[in-house]
Parts: structure tokens; sequence; C-alpha cells
């Protein structure tokens, strides 16, 4: 998983800083979307405000529910793909009072992953999520042993990964937690009961 994001994902997002190239992909993602018949979504973008503006711009045109996000990602990623603690923060805030609740369009905060996201950035991920409570929370967990035990030495005073989520205020109702193939059934109960 974490060669695949250096060597694929993480290559391949770096073009979204150019807004051409965000407003094409837009465009093409929601023209397959209506071409499949799938008219709501919960996306990704990329680190670049500009792709979320882009896929909402689009999704409006056609009317489509699409909660989007600008992921955080303040280290463990190359430099043209990191912001900060504050500038993850205030990005996501002009995007939610932009776009959130824009005809269909909804956001999430999203820390990509604990792993790319500092204790700061975690910290105010939480704090933007509960001063906007309607938006939602989306981010990755437990996808693959070698991820999972990566981050708990990134966070070694957490119980586990998904406790690593509730220090910081991110699970409960409206968070979506992406994968979640390895966790054990203490998480899964943590889950629940959060709602």
């Amino acid at each position: 998983l974490l060669d695949w994001l250096n060597d694929y994902t993480f290559v391949a997002e770096q073009a979204f800083a150019d807004p051409v190239v965000a407003q094409e992909t837009a465009r093409l993602f929601c023209d397959e979307l209506v071409r499949q018949g799938t008219t709501t979504a919960l996306v990704f973008c990329s680190v670049h405000a500009g792709s979320v503006d882009a896929l909402f711009a689009e999704a409006e045109r056609r009317n489509l529910r699409l909660i989007a996000v600008k992921v955080l990602m303040d280290r463990n990623a190359p430099a043209a793909l990191t912001d900060t603690a504050r500038s993850g923060y205030d990005q996501s805030k002009a995007l939610i009072d932009r776009w959130h609740g824009r005809g269909r369009c909804l956001y999430a905060v999203t820390p990509r992953y604990a792993g790319s996201s500092t204790p700061e950035q975690l910290e105010l991920a939480g704090t933007l999520w509960r001063e906007h409570p309607g938006t939602f929370m989306q981010t990755h967990i437990a996808e693959q042993h070698d991820e999972v035990a990566w981050v708990m030495k990134l966070f070694p005073q957490r119980r586990d990964y998904l406790d690593i989520y509730a220090h910081y205020g991110l699970t409960g109702r409206r968070a979506v937690l992406a994968h979640g193939v390895h966790l054990d059934e203490s998480e899964f109960e943590r889950c629940h009961a959060s709602g």
C-alpha cells in the first residue's frame, strides 16, 4: 500500500495542481458517474483546493449529490502534495463555506489517513469537524498489516488505529472510515457505539 501510494498515486495526484487537469478530470469523472447511473458519491479529491472546486462545479452542473474533500496531508507525502496543519484547516474551511449545502454538494473533513497527518493536523481536523456539524468526516483505516504497524509507531500512545481518530474527535455519526480490513472486534464495537 505505502509503495503504491508513493510510486503511483502521489505521482498522479501532483497533476491536479494544474486547474486544467482538475477541470478536465472532474468533467470526465462526472460524465462517467452519470453514464453508469451513479447519482451520489463520496469522493477524495487531491490536496489541491482547486481540485475540489472543479469537482463540485461539475457535479452542480449535473445535479449530482457529491460529498467531496480536500485531503489533508502534512507529512509522509511529496512536498508538492503536503499542506500545513493551518493551511489545510483554512483551505478546508473556505471550501466548506463555499460548497457545503450548495445544491446537492456536501463536504467531508478528510485527513487522508493517520500516517499522512501530524497530531496538530488531526487536532485541527477534529476542530473543523466540530465547528461544522453538518459535514462528514472521511479517512482511511487499517487497510494493510504493514500500514497498521507503521501508523502505530507514529502514534505509540494510542491503543489502536481507531483510537487515533477517536482521540482527535474524528469518530461518530457522519464518519466514514474507508477499508477497515484489519480492525479487531473491539474497534468494530467502538465504531458501532460512536454511531
